[in-house]
Protein backbone atom coordinates (compact mmCIF):
# COMPACT_ATOMS: atom_id res chain seq x y z
CA UNK A 1 0.00 0.00 0.00
CA UNK A 2 2.88 2.35 0.71
CA UNK A 3 4.33 1.85 -2.76
CA UNK A 4 0.94 2.49 -4.27
CA UNK A 5 0.61 5.76 -2.35
CA UNK A 6 4.05 6.98 -3.41
CA UNK A 7 3.29 6.02 -6.96
CA UNK A 8 0.04 7.94 -6.86
CA UNK A 9 1.75 11.04 -5.54
CA UNK A 10 4.42 10.75 -8.21
CA UNK A 11 1.80 10.58 -10.94
CA UNK A 12 -0.05 13.52 -9.51
CA UNK A 13 3.10 15.68 -9.37
CA UNK A 14 4.02 14.76 -12.94
CA UNK A 15 0.62 15.80 -14.14
CA UNK A 16 0.89 19.20 -12.43
CA UNK A 17 4.33 19.93 -13.90
CA UNK A 18 3.13 18.98 -17.33
CA UNK A 19 0.23 21.36 -16.97
CA UNK A 20 2.63 24.23 -16.31
CA UNK A 21 4.56 23.61 -19.52
CA UNK A 22 1.71 23.15 -22.02
CA UNK A 23 -1.77 24.28 -22.74
CA UNK A 24 -2.89 20.76 -23.60
CA UNK A 25 -5.86 19.47 -21.55
CA UNK A 26 -4.98 17.40 -18.50
CA UNK A 27 -6.41 13.87 -18.46
CA UNK A 28 -8.46 12.81 -15.41
CA UNK A 29 -6.51 10.73 -12.94
CA UNK A 30 -7.93 7.25 -12.29
CA UNK A 31 -7.90 6.47 -8.53
CA UNK A 32 -5.98 3.35 -7.52
CA UNK A 33 -7.96 1.12 -5.14
CA UNK A 34 -6.46 0.25 -1.76
CA UNK A 35 -5.78 -3.45 -1.38
CA UNK A 36 -6.19 -5.07 2.12
CA UNK A 37 -4.57 -8.43 2.68
CA UNK A 38 -6.65 -11.02 4.57
CA UNK A 39 -5.25 -11.85 8.04
CA UNK A 40 -5.97 -15.46 9.02
CA UNK A 41 -4.59 -17.70 11.76
CA UNK A 42 -4.76 -21.32 10.75
CA UNK A 43 -4.33 -24.03 13.38
CA UNK A 44 -5.29 -27.63 13.94
CA UNK A 45 -7.39 -28.42 17.00
CA UNK A 46 -9.99 -30.68 18.55
CA UNK A 47 -13.61 -29.53 18.65
CA UNK A 48 -15.26 -30.64 21.89
CA UNK A 49 -18.45 -29.89 23.82
CA UNK A 50 -17.91 -27.26 26.48
CA UNK A 51 -19.03 -29.72 29.17
CA UNK A 52 -18.30 -33.42 28.99
CA UNK A 53 -18.26 -36.16 31.61
CA UNK A 54 -17.32 -39.84 31.65
CA UNK A 55 -19.18 -41.53 34.48
CA UNK A 56 -18.84 -44.83 36.33
CA UNK A 57 -20.37 -46.71 39.23
CA UNK A 58 -18.60 -46.27 42.56
CA UNK A 59 -19.34 -49.89 43.47
CA UNK A 60 -19.06 -53.25 41.76
CA UNK A 61 -22.09 -55.41 41.03
CA UNK A 62 -24.69 -56.63 38.57
CA UNK A 63 -26.62 -53.97 36.64
CA UNK A 64 -30.30 -54.22 37.52
CA UNK A 65 -31.83 -51.50 35.32
CA UNK A 66 -30.76 -48.99 32.66
CA UNK A 67 -33.14 -46.04 32.32
CA UNK A 68 -31.72 -44.19 29.27
CA UNK A 69 -30.50 -44.81 25.72
CA UNK A 70 -27.83 -43.12 23.65
CA UNK A 71 -28.98 -39.73 22.40
CA UNK A 72 -31.37 -39.18 25.29
CA UNK A 73 -31.48 -35.80 27.02
CA UNK A 74 -30.78 -35.99 30.75
CA UNK A 75 -30.76 -33.52 33.61
CA UNK A 76 -28.11 -33.05 36.26
CA UNK A 77 -28.65 -35.62 39.02
CA UNK A 78 -30.93 -37.83 36.92
CA UNK A 79 -30.49 -41.55 37.55
CA UNK A 80 -29.23 -43.41 34.47
CA UNK A 81 -28.82 -46.95 35.79
CA UNK A 82 -28.61 -48.87 39.05
CA UNK A 83 -27.18 -52.07 40.43
CA UNK A 84 -29.02 -54.98 41.99
CA UNK A 85 -30.15 -54.90 45.64
CA UNK A 86 -30.83 -51.16 45.62
CA UNK A 87 -34.26 -51.90 47.11
CA UNK A 88 -32.54 -53.26 50.20
CA UNK A 89 -30.23 -50.26 50.29
CA UNK A 90 -33.23 -47.93 50.08
CA UNK A 91 -34.77 -49.75 53.04
CA UNK A 92 -31.52 -49.28 54.94
CA UNK A 93 -31.70 -45.55 54.23
CA UNK A 94 -35.32 -45.37 55.41
CA UNK A 95 -34.53 -47.24 58.62
CA UNK A 96 -31.49 -45.06 59.27
CA UNK A 97 -33.57 -41.94 58.66
CA UNK A 98 -36.20 -43.20 61.11
CA UNK A 99 -33.44 -43.71 63.68
CA UNK A 100 -32.22 -40.16 63.11
CA UNK A 101 -35.76 -38.84 63.52
CA UNK A 102 -36.16 -40.76 66.78
CA UNK A 103 -32.79 -39.53 68.00
CA UNK A 104 -33.77 -35.95 67.22
CA UNK A 105 -37.10 -36.37 69.01
CA UNK A 106 -35.33 -37.84 72.04
CA UNK A 107 -32.83 -34.99 72.09
CA UNK A 108 -35.58 -32.38 71.78
CA UNK A 109 -37.36 -34.03 74.70
CA UNK A 110 -34.14 -33.96 76.69
CA UNK A 111 -33.66 -30.27 75.86
CA UNK A 112 -37.17 -29.48 77.10
CA UNK A 113 -36.73 -31.52 80.28
CA UNK A 114 -33.31 -30.03 80.96
CA UNK A 115 -34.70 -26.52 80.52
CA UNK A 116 -37.53 -27.28 82.95
CA UNK A 117 -35.07 -28.76 85.45
CA UNK A 118 -33.01 -25.58 85.20
CA UNK A 119 -36.06 -23.42 85.93
CA UNK A 120 -36.97 -25.53 88.96
CA UNK A 121 -33.41 -25.47 90.29
CA UNK A 122 -33.22 -21.70 89.86
CA UNK A 123 -36.55 -21.19 91.63
CA UNK A 124 -35.56 -23.46 94.54
CA UNK A 125 -32.35 -21.50 94.99
CA UNK A 126 -34.03 -18.10 94.63
CA UNK A 127 -36.75 -19.03 97.12
CA UNK A 128 -34.36 -20.36 99.74
CA UNK A 129 -34.11 -18.00 102.71
CA UNK A 130 -30.58 -17.46 103.92
CA UNK A 131 -29.63 -16.08 107.33
CA UNK A 132 -27.79 -12.79 107.41
CA UNK A 133 -24.75 -14.56 108.81
CA UNK A 134 -24.18 -15.98 105.31
CA UNK A 135 -23.96 -12.53 103.71
CA UNK A 136 -20.86 -12.09 101.57
CA UNK A 137 -20.16 -15.82 101.53
CA UNK A 138 -20.37 -18.45 98.86
CA UNK A 139 -22.19 -21.69 99.75
CA UNK A 140 -18.87 -23.47 100.23
CA UNK A 141 -17.52 -20.69 102.44
CA UNK A 142 -20.68 -20.71 104.54
CA UNK A 143 -20.51 -24.49 104.99
CA UNK A 144 -16.88 -24.28 106.04
CA UNK A 145 -17.59 -21.48 108.54
CA UNK A 146 -20.59 -23.29 110.01
CA UNK A 147 -18.58 -26.49 110.41
CA UNK A 148 -16.04 -24.56 112.45
CA UNK A 149 -18.91 -23.29 114.59
CA UNK A 150 -20.25 -26.85 115.05
CA UNK A 151 -16.87 -28.18 116.12
CA UNK A 152 -16.41 -25.35 118.61
CA UNK A 153 -19.88 -25.82 120.11
CA UNK A 154 -19.39 -29.57 120.31
CA UNK A 155 -16.07 -29.20 122.08
CA UNK A 156 -17.68 -26.84 124.61
CA UNK A 157 -20.64 -29.11 125.24
CA UNK A 158 -18.67 -32.39 125.27
CA UNK A 159 -18.11 -32.40 129.07
CA UNK A 160 -21.89 -32.49 129.59
CA UNK A 161 -22.64 -35.31 127.21
CA UNK A 162 -24.66 -38.10 128.84
CA UNK A 163 -26.24 -35.91 131.51
CA UNK A 164 -30.01 -35.72 131.82
CA UNK A 165 -32.06 -32.65 132.69
CA UNK A 166 -29.36 -30.19 131.76
CA UNK A 167 -29.76 -26.77 133.29
CA UNK A 168 -28.12 -23.41 133.33
CA UNK A 169 -24.85 -23.10 131.46
CA UNK A 170 -24.92 -26.71 130.22
CA UNK A 171 -28.36 -26.08 128.72
CA UNK A 172 -27.06 -22.96 126.97
CA UNK A 173 -24.17 -24.96 125.52
CA UNK A 174 -26.54 -27.66 124.31
CA UNK A 175 -28.75 -25.10 122.58
CA UNK A 176 -25.67 -23.47 121.03
CA UNK A 177 -24.64 -26.84 119.59
CA UNK A 178 -28.14 -27.40 118.21
CA UNK A 179 -28.07 -23.93 116.60
CA UNK A 180 -24.64 -24.61 115.11
CA UNK A 181 -25.88 -27.84 113.59
CA UNK A 182 -28.95 -26.05 112.18
CA UNK A 183 -26.77 -23.36 110.60
CA UNK A 184 -24.44 -25.98 109.17
CA UNK A 185 -27.32 -27.97 107.68
CA UNK A 186 -28.73 -24.78 106.24
CA UNK A 187 -25.40 -24.01 104.57
CA UNK A 188 -25.32 -27.55 103.14
CA UNK A 189 -28.84 -27.11 101.75
CA UNK A 190 -27.76 -23.85 100.14
CA UNK A 191 -24.67 -25.52 98.72
CA UNK A 192 -26.69 -28.46 97.39
CA UNK A 193 -29.23 -26.19 95.71
CA UNK A 194 -26.42 -24.21 94.14
CA UNK A 195 -24.90 -27.49 92.92
CA UNK A 196 -28.29 -28.59 91.55
CA UNK A 197 -28.49 -25.36 89.57
CA UNK A 198 -25.02 -25.83 88.11
CA UNK A 199 -25.83 -29.45 87.23
CA UNK A 200 -29.03 -28.31 85.50
CA UNK A 201 -27.06 -25.76 83.48
CA UNK A 202 -24.58 -28.43 82.41
CA UNK A 203 -27.41 -30.80 81.49
CA UNK A 204 -29.11 -28.17 79.33
CA UNK A 205 -25.86 -27.19 77.64
CA UNK A 206 -25.12 -30.84 76.83
CA UNK A 207 -28.62 -31.40 75.45
CA UNK A 208 -28.36 -28.31 73.26
CA UNK A 209 -24.92 -29.40 72.04
CA UNK A 210 -26.24 -32.87 71.21
CA UNK A 211 -29.09 -31.32 69.23
CA UNK A 212 -26.71 -29.02 67.35
CA UNK A 213 -24.42 -31.94 66.56
CA UNK A 214 -27.36 -33.95 65.25
CA UNK A 215 -28.42 -31.12 62.94
CA UNK A 216 -24.82 -30.72 61.76
CA UNK A 217 -24.43 -34.46 61.24
CA UNK A 218 -21.56 -34.74 63.72
CA UNK A 219 -20.80 -37.18 66.54
CA UNK A 220 -24.20 -38.87 66.46
CA UNK A 221 -24.31 -42.62 65.82
CA UNK A 222 -27.71 -42.46 64.11
CA UNK A 223 -26.54 -39.70 61.76
CA UNK A 224 -23.37 -41.62 60.90
CA UNK A 225 -25.43 -44.72 60.14
CA UNK A 226 -27.67 -42.66 57.87
CA UNK A 227 -24.68 -41.20 56.04
CA UNK A 228 -23.25 -44.69 55.52
CA UNK A 229 -26.58 -46.00 54.19
CA UNK A 230 -26.98 -43.04 51.84
CA UNK A 231 -23.42 -43.50 50.58
CA UNK A 232 -24.03 -47.20 49.87
CA UNK A 233 -27.20 -46.35 47.94
CA UNK A 234 -25.45 -43.58 46.02
CA UNK A 235 -22.66 -45.96 45.01
CA UNK A 236 -25.24 -48.36 43.58
CA UNK A 237 -26.82 -45.67 41.41
CA UNK A 238 -25.40 -44.04 38.29
CA UNK A 239 -26.44 -40.39 38.07
CA UNK A 240 -25.59 -37.72 35.53
CA UNK A 241 -23.27 -35.04 36.93
CA UNK A 242 -24.39 -32.53 34.26
CA UNK A 243 -27.35 -31.77 32.03
CA UNK A 244 -26.82 -32.83 28.43
CA UNK A 245 -27.01 -35.70 25.96
CA UNK A 246 -26.09 -39.35 26.49
CA UNK A 247 -23.25 -39.43 23.96
CA UNK A 248 -22.08 -42.95 24.77
CA UNK A 249 -23.64 -45.81 26.75
CA UNK A 250 -21.75 -49.03 27.40
CA UNK A 251 -23.90 -50.86 29.91
CA UNK A 252 -26.85 -53.27 29.81
CA UNK A 253 -29.06 -54.86 32.43
CA UNK A 254 -27.57 -58.09 33.75
CA UNK A 255 -23.96 -57.12 33.07
CA UNK A 256 -21.30 -57.29 35.75
CA UNK A 257 -19.70 -53.89 36.32
CA UNK A 258 -16.52 -53.05 38.19
CA UNK A 259 -16.08 -50.06 40.45
CA UNK A 260 -14.68 -47.12 38.48
CA UNK A 261 -15.41 -48.70 35.09
CA UNK A 262 -16.66 -46.01 32.66
CA UNK A 263 -20.11 -46.97 31.41
CA UNK A 264 -21.52 -43.73 29.99
CA UNK A 265 -20.53 -40.32 28.65
CA UNK A 266 -22.63 -37.19 28.92
CA UNK A 267 -22.01 -34.14 26.72
CA UNK A 268 -23.50 -30.66 26.60
CA UNK A 269 -23.73 -29.85 22.89
CA UNK A 270 -25.20 -26.39 23.43
CA UNK A 271 -21.72 -24.87 23.46
CA UNK A 272 -18.40 -25.93 21.97
CA UNK A 273 -14.72 -25.33 22.58
CA UNK A 274 -11.67 -25.90 20.38
CA UNK A 275 -8.64 -27.34 22.12
CA UNK A 276 -5.30 -26.97 20.34
CA UNK A 277 -1.57 -26.93 20.90
CA UNK A 278 -0.94 -25.64 17.37
CA UNK A 279 -0.54 -21.93 18.19
CA UNK A 280 2.64 -19.89 18.43
CA UNK A 281 3.22 -17.07 20.88
CA UNK A 282 2.75 -14.59 18.05
CA UNK A 283 -0.61 -16.11 17.15
CA UNK A 284 -1.94 -16.25 20.70
CA UNK A 285 -1.76 -12.49 21.25
CA UNK A 286 -3.97 -11.93 18.21
CA UNK A 287 -6.76 -14.16 19.49
CA UNK A 288 -9.56 -12.80 21.67
CA UNK A 289 -12.90 -14.02 22.98
CA UNK A 290 -15.76 -13.33 20.60
CA UNK A 291 -13.79 -13.55 17.35
CA UNK A 292 -15.36 -15.40 14.44
CA UNK A 293 -13.83 -18.74 13.50
CA UNK A 294 -14.30 -21.12 10.61
CA UNK A 295 -14.24 -24.85 11.34
CA UNK A 296 -13.32 -27.16 8.46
Amino acid sequence: MKRLTIFSIFVLLTAVLSACGTDAPVAEETPIPTVMADNFIIAEGRLEPSRFADIAFSASGIVDEVFVVEGAQVSEGEILARLENTDLLEMDVEQAQDAVDRAEADILTEVAEAYQALRVAQQRLDNYSLPSKFDGMTPAEAAEAMLVKVNKARDEFEPYLGFDNLRGYAKVLEEALDDAWADYNQSLTWMNREADLEAAKIRLAQAQADHANLLAGEDIVAQKNLSAAESALSNAELRSPISGTVADLNVKAGESIGSGQTVASIADFSDWVVKTTDLTELDVVNIAEGQTVTVT
